[in-house]
C-alpha cells in the first residue's frame, strides 16, 4: 500500500516534474566530466546516421557494409589531412615555443615599445603575461592526448549506436512519456540534439573563419597555410574566443613576415571576424532553435561565462535550447485538451 501511494505520488504532474528536473540536473552534474565525450558521440553518431544512413537506404545496402565504406573513407582523409598539416603544424608550435623568449625580447626593445612604456607603467607585466600564457598553451599537450582518447572512445560509441539503433529505437518507442524514465530519456535526447546544434554551428562559423582568413594569409604569403587553416578551423569551433586565438598566433607570423603591417591587417581582421560571429552569425543561426532575440543570446554566452568561465562558452546555448524545449513540454501538457468538433 505504501509503494502504492508513492507512486501515485510521483505520477501527480507537479511532483514529477520536480523530481525529473531534480535527477535531471543531478546527473548531468555528476557526469559533467563526460561533457567532452557526449560532443565527440553525438558528433559521430549524426554523421554516421547522415552518411552511412544514406548510402544505406539509397543503395540498399546492409547498414555494416555502408559503415565499412564510410569509415574506410574517413580514415583515409584524416590519414591525408594528418600528413598534410599535423606534422608541420607541431614543428611551428615546436619553433614557437623556442624562439618565443628571443621574440619576447626584441619586441621590448623597439621603438614604439618603448614608447608604449611611457605611457603605460604595466606594459611589462602585460609582456610577463603573455609569456606566461603561451607557455600554459605550450603545455597542453596532455590536454590534447586526453581529447584525442575522448574522440577515439565517442566514435567506437557512435558505431555500436548505429549497428543497434533498431533495437533501441524499438526500446525508446515502448517508453511511456507520461512516466519519470520516460521523461529523463526524452530530455537527454533534447540535451543530444542541442550539443548537435551546437556543433553544426560552430561548423558554419569556422568554416566562415577559414575562408575570410584564407586571402589574407596567401596576400601577405605567410608559410604552412595549410597547417594554420586546420588551425583557424579548429579554433573556429570554440565559440566566440576562437578566432582570438587563432588571431594571436597569426599575429605573430604576420609580424614576422611583414613586420607591423602584416600585424595591422590581421588585428583588424581578427576585430572583424569577431563582430561578425558575435553580432551577425551566432544570433541569427541560434534564433533559427531558440526563439529569443540576439541581445538575450548575448547577455547569456555573458553570464555563463562569468559562472563557468571558458566552459560556459559552450553551455550557453544547449542551457537555453533545453529550458525551451522543456517549457514547451510543460505547456502542452497543461494545455486543456482540444473539444471535439461539432458534426456538420
Amino acid at each position: 500500500m505504501a509503494a502504492d501511494r508513492i507512486a501515485e505520488f510521483f505520477a501527480e504532474k507537479t511532483a514529477r516534474r520536480a523530481l525529473a528536473l531534480v535527477l535531471f540536473v543531478g546527473l548531468i552534474v555528476t557526469f559533467r566530466h563526460l561533457a567532452v565525450l557526449l560532443v565527440f558521440f553525438v558528433s559521430f553518431e549524426r554523421g554516421l546516421f547522415f552518411s552511412a544512413g544514406f548510402l544505406s537506404r539509397r543503395f540498399k545496402w546492409k547498414r555494416l557494409q555502408s559503415l565499412a565504406l564510410v569509415l574506410t573513407v574517413g580514415a583515409v582523409v584524416v590519414g591525408l589531412l594528418g600528413w598534410v598539416s599535423a606534422g608541420r603544424l607541431a614543428k611551428l608550435v615546436v619553433e614557437t615555443r623556442e624562439t618565443l623568449p628571443e621574440r619576447m625580447a626584441t619586441l621590448r626593445q623597439h621603438p614604439w615599445y618603448v614608447e608604449l612604456q611611457s605611457h603605460l607603467p604595466d606594459s611589462e607585466d602585460l609582456a610577463q603575461s603573455a609569456e606566461h600564457y603561451a607557455a600554459d598553451v605550450a603545455k597542453s599537450a596532455a590536454a590534447i592526448g586526453r581529447m584525442f582518447l575522448s574522440a577515439l572512445i565517442g566514435l567506437i560509441l557512435a558505431i555500436v549506436y548505429f549497428l543497434d539503433e533498431e533495437r533501441i529505437r524499438a526500446f525508446r518507442d515502448g517508453l511511456s512519456s507520461k512516466t519519470l524514465f520516460g521523461t529523463l530519456v526524452r530530455w537527454f535526447e533534447h540535451l543530444a540534439e542541442s550539443v548537435s546544434l551546437t556543433v553544426q554551428l560552430q561548423l558554419v562559423v569556422a568554416a566562415c573563419n577559414a575562408v575570410l582568413t584564407l586571402p589574407v594569409l596567401l596576400l601577405i604569403g605567410v608559410p604552412h597555410v595549410p597547417a594554420l587553416m586546420v588551425l583557424i578551423f579548429v579554433s573556429g569551433l570554440i565559440p566566440v574566443v576562437g578566432n582570438l586565438i587563432s588571431g594571436a598566433v597569426l599575429v605573430v607570423l604576420a609580424y614576422q613576415v611583414k613586420g607591423w603591417l602584416g600585424v595591422s591587417l590581421f588585428v583588424g581582421l581578427t576585430f572583424v571576424l569577431h563582430k561578425i560571429e558575435s553580432y551577425y552569425l551566432n544570433p541569427r543561426l541560434t534564433a533559427r532553435h531558440v526563439a529569443l532575440p540576439g541581445f538575450v543570446l548575448i547577455l547569456s554566452l555573458l553570464a555563463w561565462e562569468h559562472l563557468l568561465g571558458f566552459a560556459g562558452l559552450f553551455v550557453s546555448f544547449p542551457f537555453l535550447y533545453l529550458v525551451g524545449k522543456i517549457r514547451s513540454e510543460f505547456l502542452a501538457e497543461d494545455a486543456p485538451p482540444a473539444e471535439d468538433a461539432p458534426p456538420a
